[in-house]
């Protein structure tokens, strides 16, 4: 499997699309990225493998989709701290709320990624219930969409704004 995320990284000409390619497969494959640069020493000098090698710092076995890997590359190219991938968010009381897609724990601001399948209505009717219990607990939501991606700006001063705010407020 290392060798399929080196393979398929290697031959994709888009820098960001390699990147969420590695993702994917090391996270379906439950490859750690780590293990990549030996797979790519015993390619060496094969098109594109010396490329890979320098994409590797971006990449996040922790990425659940594509689109989670290019939000989190957004955001961090804006100069934004590095998100946390999966974070999980607790109660008062221990107990799981949710699984943000990215997050800032400190700062207690959830980025969530909602694809297509947040429109079902049983996936919009839980994300709504996660949003409310988010709220009462002092988070900051942000519901990400395929249009908020191809078009990042104002979602990412709005993120940008929340971590400040929250900054200064100590966190919460």
């Amino acid at each position: 499997m290392a060798r399929t995320a080196v393979d398929v990284a290697r031959w994709e000409p888009n820098d960001d699309i390699a990147i969420a390619k590695v993702d994917a497969v090391c996270n379906r494959g439950q490859i750690k990225v780590r293990e990549l640069p030996e797979v790519l020493d015993q390619m060496g000098g094969l098109h594109g493998v010396s490329r890979v090698g320098a994409l590797l710092r971006w990449c996040d076995v922790r990425a659940d989709s594509p689109p989670e890997t290019r939000l989190r590359l957004a955001l961090i190219r804006a100069g934004l701290p590095s998100p946390t991938p999966q974070l999980i968010i607790r109660n008062e009381f221990g107990a799981r709320v949710t699984k943000a897609d990215l997050g800032y724990e400190q700062q207690k601001v959830a980025i969530f990624y909602d694809s297509e399948l947040h429109r079902e209505k049983s996936n919009w009717e839980f994300d709504n219930w996660v949003n409310a219990q988010l709220a009462e607990l002092g988070w900051e939501r942000f519901r990400v969409t395929a249009q908020m991606l191809r078009n990042p700006g104002t979602l990412l001063r709005q993120i940008s704004s929340a971590l400040v705010r929250r900054d200064a407020l100590g966190g919460a």
